[in-house]
């Protein structure tokens, strides 16, 4: 047999033959029992992300977004076998995965905040995005009084272009009280950019932006 693969286990990627070698393996092996039991919720995690979170397709136009040029917009996401290999980089690097997976962040990263404000009059909602300034840093965005999100409806954060064009940073829930912190990879440079969106979608399975913006802020902000 050769090396085990955690990851192979975890994803069930082996055969009832493999599955008990590697079982029998890892009674055997305390280390590897426990990389198991620390990849094992970066698995979880993943899994329960929304499926739209792995299908790129163009966007339709948005209701809030400035008219598009004839330069066809597009929206970038992490494929699963990219995101788990990303995830696992994470975890070993020691960056809190955790963190970017179910929000929680308590020291906001050094760098500039973008505000984010409601785009429908009389709503409460806000937030900000703080950047680090550092090229391929992640993120932290906290949101506060938004609605929670319906049975399969999610909230998503987003990069916005004058063209139209949209890169996808991740799909989140907020709690009870409409909040949520939580850590994003942010795979191009924001200043390409002129807005952080945040939209409610629907949890149809469709990947594009609903057009329901409910918070915006300018990078340059």
């Amino acid at each position: 047999m050769s090396a085990p693969d955690p990851l192979a286990y975890l994803l069930g990627e082996l055969d009832a033959r493999q599955s008990a070698e590697f079982e029998s393996a890892m009674a055997a092996d305390a280390r590897l029992r426990a990389d198991v039991d620390r990849l094992r919720p970066v698995v979880g995690g993943l899994e329960a992300l929304p499926a739209d979170a792995w299908r790129p397709v163009p966007p339709p136009p948005l209701v809030h977004a400035p008219a598009p040029s004839a330069k066809r917009p597009r929206r970038l996401v992490l494929r699963p076998a990219v995101a788990l290999a990303c995830s696992v980089a994470l975890l070993a690097g020691g960056l809190g995965l955790g963190a970017l997976l179910t929000g929680g962040g308590d020291d906001a990263p050094a760098g500039r905040t973008v505000a984010l404000t409601p785009l429908e009059g009389g709503s409460t909602a806000s937030g900000t995005v703080a950047l680090t300034g550092e090229a391929g840093e992640p993120m932290q965005l906290r949101v506060s009084g938004l609605d929670p999100a319906r049975a399969g409806a999610f909230y998503e954060a987003w990069l916005l272009g004058d063209d139209g064009e949209l890169v996808a940073l991740g799909a989140f829930q907020v709690d009870a009280a409409g909040g949520a912190t939580l850590d994003l990879p942010v795979p191009v440079d924001p200043e390409r950019f002129r807005y952080f969106d945040i939209s409610l979608e629907p949890g149809d399975g469709d990947p594009a932006h609903s057009g329901d913006s409910v918070l915006r802020g300018s990078t340059a902000s």
